[in-house]
């Protein structure tokens, strides 16, 4: 069962109220970590087929192989981080130690050695699927702090959005920021030769990008503290991940919608990098392109409290999610030859473009309480096992998307391309996103959890826990 520290009751209310300063800290722990995933979300196809060689669709077999093993190693990762029981808590611990492996990982990723073929490929495997791997190791621990911070779903929503907020920030950043990085390295590297200095580039922009992940971490670590905790130390099995997941609807739904917004999202930012290149005519647009979009996510993400507190967070995820897909509808019907129209609809589309992570987060973390009240058990490393398991699961659905439709349409990277795949590019870059709000809308309205009868579940496990103060 749940122990609330006395500090989170306040009158007989839960309070939980955290300090903007602890909050800054939690937030900022993922501005390196979304700026490596950004990298890796954006461009990691791209190298695969364009710099080092790769087929599409084996880059994109490879994607979704690496998935498939995250299906059985983020739940266990869960389980290994609720059954932590250390000085430091059951969750911060993971925030020091294991970001330092993204380092050597993270550049041998990216690095392109001369090898055959079924070298090349094999080479992919051995890199990337242990990168994930420590994504997971790291990222489960992290969200899954956030519902250790305090018991009050309001003050949950306050707190996520930072973290929200600054990732959101970072991919921005890396977003704009990559393409001149990447080429301020290769011209750094320009004596060992073309081929050398393109790789070189990708290489230490990802060596940036990790030891940023690094510090990043080990502010969350050293300034955040974990308050809501159970009152005995409770052992989570390989069933109760069965149990978590089934007897916990409202978790299962914020699943589903996650999984249809995430790849509305990733596809966007996946297929800017063809758009600019091919569509637009210039790779530096993709930077002025991304850009543009920076304030209108971030005016979405800051009105998410508001909004969720006036509305609640059903409703609010339920707009964000229209306001997404009829941007996106607008951008296709504007066409490439209409810069600023195309432009115009871009920015709306971005208003609602990262509002429903922030909401489905604080939905995942309420379904914390909802799954003890069912299972009697606290198992917030599974739950948000499932939050990371999404993230990357859509990454590399839409990775496999990208490339067997491109592969379908005829494309050949580095030339000009034919109108069919220009049309093709322009309606993957509209139409994924469009369809995949308009699905994740459908789980949502489904989905019971309101603001108030989570706090009749904190009440009823306080009361049932014969908490003192």
């Amino acid at each position: 069962m749940a122990h609330i520290s006395s500090e989170t009751m306040m009158h007989g209310k839960l309070s939980g109220v955290v300090g903007r300063g602890e909050k800054l800290a939690y937030g900022f722990g993922c501005f390196g970590q979304n700026m490596i995933y950004s990298f890796m979300a954006n461009f990691l196809l791209y190298f695969y087929t364009d710099i080092f060689g790769l087929l599409p669709a084996a880059a994109g077999t490879m994607l979704l192989i690496a998935r498939i093993w995250d299906a059985v190693n983020d739940p266990m990762m869960g389980i290994i981080a609720d059954r932590t029981n250390s000085r430091w808590g059951k969750f911060r611990p993971y925030l020091i130690f294991t970001p330092i492996l993204f380092v050597p990982f993270a550049v041998a990723t990216f690095s392109a050695p001369q090898l055959s073929y079924a070298g090349k490929l094999a080479w992919a495997y051995l890199t990337y699927i242990p990168f994930s791997m420590i994504y997971t190791a790291s990222d489960i621990p992290y969200w899954a702090l956030s519902s250790t911070l305090s018991a009050d779903t309001n003050e949950r929503n306050k707190i996520i959005v930072y973290p929200r907020f600054i990732a959101t920030v970072a991919v921005a950043l890396a977003t704009v920021g990559t393409q001149p990085l990447i080429f301020a390295f290769q011209n750094l590297f320009a004596g060992g030769g073309p081929q050398i200095a393109q790789v070189r580039g990708y290489q230490f922009t990802a060596l940036v990008y990790s030891v940023l992940t690094v510090i990043c971490f080990a502010i969350t670590f050293f300034f955040v503290r974990e308050r809501v905790k159970p009152s005995k130390q409770e052992k989570a099995s390989f069933k109760d991940i069965v149990h978590t997941f089934t007897r916990n609807k409202p978790l299962l739904l914020v699943i589903i919608s996650g999984l249809f917004t995430g790849i509305a999202q990733t596809a966007k930012l996946s297929m800017l990098i063809y758009y600019a290149k091919y569509n637009l005519g210039s790779e530096m647009l993709y930077t002025l392109f991304a850009g543009l979009n920076i304030p209108f996510i971030l005016l979405g993400i800051s009105l998410v409290p508001y909004f969720s507190r006036k509305f609640g967070k059903k409703a609010t995820c339920i707009g964000a999610n229209l306001l997404y897909a009829l941007g996106s509808l607008g951008f296709f019907f504007s066409g490439w030859d209409n810069f600023y129209v195309l432009l115009a609809w871009n920015c709306i589309s971005s208003i609602g473009m990262a509002s429903p992570q922030v909401l489905q987060t604080a939905m995942i973390a309420d379904s914390i309480e909802y799954a003890e009240l069912k299972t009697g058990k606290r198992s917030e490393g599974v739950i948000f096992s499932s939050q990371t398991f999404l993230a990357k699961l859509t990454a590399a659905i839409v990775s496999v998307m990208i490339a067997s439709s491109l592969a379908a349409l005829g494309y050949i990277p580095n030339v000009p391309q034919s109108g069919q795949v220009l049309m093709g590019i322009h309606a993957m870059t509209a139409f994924i996103p469009f369809f995949g709000c308009i699905l994740g809308i459908i789980p949502i309205f489904f989905y019971p959890l309101t603001e108030k009868r989570h706090e009749e579940i904190v009440a009823q496990l306080h009361g049932r826990d014969g908490l003192k103060d």
